[in-house]
Parts: structure tokens; C-alpha cells; sequence
């Protein structure tokens, strides 16, 4: 029998690449690490956010000049997320008209000089300086500081865009376990002045933030973005700008899935300690202990999504992020049992963070790497709003009735929520 089909066909290349090809990938390979490194440097101080309850702690106690009240100490931080939105959509829009390092630092700056100016206050009296130094300039800052990385890791990692967005979140989620002990030392350390803690996070957040910006960088040239699996999508080069996207009803239904994703993990921690206590009969020092074993689920939970949708599908990633967490949640609140409350509470966890890691690569699957910064800053509304409502209804829910009627209500909401998924379709091309 003849052999010819053995041999290659004319025209096909049968040599290695050029020794300067392999040399360029190799470069941009190192790039590409050096840029995951940073950006994981960079998020470890925005991810401190969530350690506010801590702070919130010590200045209610009686002992120092603030002895706020409950409704006073949650202020900040509240404002903090109303404002994220601001940072994000401005962050979004600099993105595709400017480098990416110059925001990230301006990004560093604001966070941490919040924080500072924030614990130059003395009392009661000065307690507008929290306020704005926590609340206004930090919650610019945080805004601006999460958009930028997100959107840079997915412009280096365009065929994995899922999980360089869950390495980028996953670096946020770390800062809130790691600093979470550093604050309660801090605030044990200056108990008579506890905001005098932020004077400490926001000088070593101004060396992270501003080391990890250094080295933000975009990728040496723009690479065709090829669609995950089953999924297609406008052309990454072009895409849809934030005002198009706006015009389309897929922006619309995608940051209601964020809303809820969000909404579902956020009210739950939020009321996390005083709920264990009540359900279960937990000591407030279990409480305290569940409440930071659940940040790590938080974070494990962006890489774990983001190398999870990839195989599922970004959509049917969301379906099953939100399905396991409303009915844990139900499950939640029935459960008497410690034994069986964490284990629950870490998969609601667990899908919360995800959704923070694979949000961002629908967007850029739906709209488009270009613009992606914008288009998924605006979508962070959904984050914002979730961070404010959500837990005011569960508090109003718990107050009226029980712990276990809130985690009812809201995870029958999520399992309805459920459904959108399935009723979103990728938009045609721009």
C-alpha cells in the first residue's frame, strides 16, 4: 500500500517555531506571571473592607471617646459600598482610555489616604473624618482598585478570562482573611482610640497597593479573544462600549444575577455571628471564629468557580452558584445543629465569592474584552446595591420575626433567582 498519506501535506509547517518566537513567548510568559503576582499584591489591601466589623466593634465600646451606637458604627462602612459604584464606573471608563498603572495608583493613594485620614480622628466629635476618610474617599479608592485588575489579568489571560478574574478576586478575598487578625490586634492595641488601627493598615496598604501597581502593565499586543466552551460573543478587539451595552437588555439581566449572587452571600455574613448564636446556641467566641473561617471559603471560592465555569459554562456557572446557595440557606433555617451550620454557611460562601470571579468573564464574553473595564464597572451597581439592601432587609426580617425566617425568605428568593440564567442570551456582535 502506498505510504503517501503518511507524509505531511505541502504548504503545512513541519519545523519548530524560530528560536526568536520561542524567546518572545517565553518573555511574555514571565510577564504574565509577574503581572498575576502583582495584581494579587495589589487586591490583598482592598479585600480589608470586610474586617470593618471588627473596627465597628471597638467603637461601640463604652470605654473610648466614640461609644457610637450600632446604626452610627455601620455608617462607614455602608457608604463605603454606596460609593464603590462611583470607583468602579470611573475606573472602567480610564481603562480603555489610559494605562493601567497610572489608575491603580491613584487607586493605592485613595484607598489608603481614606484610611488615614480616617484615624486622625479623636472622638465622637471628629467622627465625620471617618466618614469621609472611610466612607468617601476609601470607597472611591475601593471602587477604582478592583475594576482595574480585573479587567488587566483577563486582557493577559484571554483564553482563560474565568480564572485570571478569580485570581484577581482571589487576591481581595486573601485580604479579608489576612487582615482580619491584623484589625483585631490593632484595635485591641489602641482601645482607646481604635480608628488610630487605620492609621497603621493605611500606611501598609500604600506600600502594597502602590509595590503591586508598579508592575501593572497591558500585554505587548491584542490577541483575538476566543469564546469559551459553548459560548461565542462579540469580537474582543471591538465589542460593545459601556453606553451600547447599557442599551441592551443582557447588561440589565446579568447585573440582576449579580445582584442576587451578591445579596445571598452578603446578608447571610452580615448577620453570620449573632444567627449562629441564636439558631444553634454558639458562644459569641464560636461566633467570632466561624465568622472568619468563613472568609477563607470566600476566597477559595474564586478560584474554584472560576476553574469550575470554565467547564460548565460561564451561565450555567451562575445557575448552580445560585441554586447551592438559596437552598442552603433554607437549609440554614431549620438547622439547630452547629455541626451542620458551617458546612452550610462555607457552600453559601463558597458561591458567593465565585460570582465575583466569573462575572467579570461573562461580561467580557458578552460584550467584549475592549471595553470590558466599563461595561463591568457599571454592572457593579448590582454589587453596591446588593451590599446595602440585602443586609437591611435580613436585619428587618430577624427583628420582625427570626434568624430562621430570614434565611427562609432569602434563599427561597435566591432559587427563584435561579432562573435568569436561563433566560440570558448572548447579545449579537457590536
Amino acid at each position: 500500500m502506498p505510504q503517501t498519506a503518511l507524509l505531511p501535506r505541502p504548504g503545512l509547517a513541519t519545523t519548530a517555531p524560530p528560536r526568536s518566537a520561542r524567546r518572545i513567548g517565553r518573555r511574555i510568559g514571565r510577564r504574565r506571571g509577574l503581572v498575576a503576582a502583582a495584581v494579587v499584591l495589589n487586591q490583598l489591601a482592598y479585600g480589608s473592607v470586610y474586617s470593618w466589623s471588627i473596627l465597628s466593634a471597638g467603637l461601640q465600646a463604652r470605654s473610648n471617646g466614640f461609644a457610637l451606637g450600632r446604626d452610627e458604627a455601620g455608617l462607614p462602612f455602608a457608604t463605603a459600598h454606596a460609593l464603590v459604584f462611583l470607583g468602579t464606573v470611573l475606573g472602567g471608563t480610564l481603562m480603555s482610555r489610559r494605562p493601567p498603572r497610572g489608575i491603580a495608583l491613584l487607586a493605592g493613594v485613595l484607598y489608603a489616604g481614606g484610611l488615614l485620614l480616617a484615624g486622625c480622628a479623636h472622638g465622637r466629635a471628629d467622627f465625620w473624618l471617618v466618614l469621609l476618610g472611610y466612607g468617601v474617599v476609601s470607597g472611591v479608592g475601593l471602587g477604582l482598585g478592583y475594576i482595574v485588575p480585573t479587567t488587566l489579568l483577563q486582557r493577559w489571560f484571554p483564553r482563560h478570562r474565568a480564572l485570571a478574574a478569580a485570581i484577581a478576586t482571589g487576591g481581595f478575598g486573601l485580604g479579608s482573611v489576612l487582615s482580619a487578625p491584623l484589625t483585631r490586634l490593632l484595635v485591641a492595641h489602641f482601645a482607646a482610640n481604635p480608628v488610630r488601627a487605620l492609621l497603621v493598615l493605611g500606611g501598609l496598604f500604600l506600600v502594597t497597593t502602590l509595590t503591586g501597581a508598579a508592575f501593572f502593565r497591558n500585554p505587548p499586543h491584542t490577541q483575538s479573544v476566543p469564546a469559551q466552551r459553548g459560548q461565542g460573543g462579540p469580537d474582543g478587539a471591538r465589542g460593545y462600549r459601556p453606553a451600547q451595552a447599557l442599551r441592551t437588555r443582557q447588561w440589565y439581566l446579568l447585573t440582576l444575577i449579580l445582584f442576587f449572587n451578591t445579596a445571598a452571600g452578603i446578608s447571610m455574613l452580615s448577620v453570620i455571628a449573632p444567627a449562629a448564636g441564636s439558631l444553634t446556641g454558639l458562644s459569641p467566641t464560636a461566633a467570632a471564629a466561624l465568622t472568619g473561617a468563613l472568609g477563607v471559603f470566600n476566597t477559595v471560592g474564586r478560584p474554584l468557580w472560576g476553574w469550575l465555569s470554565g467547564r460548565t459554562g460561564l451561565l450555567n456557572a451562575f445557575v448552580l452558584m445560585l441554586t447551592s446557595q438559596g437552598l442552603c440557606l433554607v437549609a440554614l433555617s431549620q438547622v439547630a445543629s452547629p455541626e451542620l451550620f458551617f458546612p452550610l454557611a462555607a457552600l453559601v460562601c463558597l458561591s458567593f465569592g465565585g460570582g465575583f470571579a466569573t462575572m467579570p468573564a461573562v461580561a467580557s464574553d458578552f460584550f467584549g474584552l475592549a471595553h470590558a473595564g466599563g461595561v463591568y464597572g457599571l454592572m457593579l451597581i448590582g454589587w453596591s446595591l446588593a451590599g446595602i439592601a440585602g443586609p437591611l432587609l435580613v436585619s428587618e426580617l430577624a427583628a420582625r420575626s427570626s434568624y430562621g425566617t430570614a434565611f427562609l425568605v432569602l434563599g427561597a428568593v435566591t432559587v427563584a433567582a435561579a432562573l435568569l440564567p436561563r433566560l440570558t442570551r448572548r447579545p449579537a456582535a457590536a
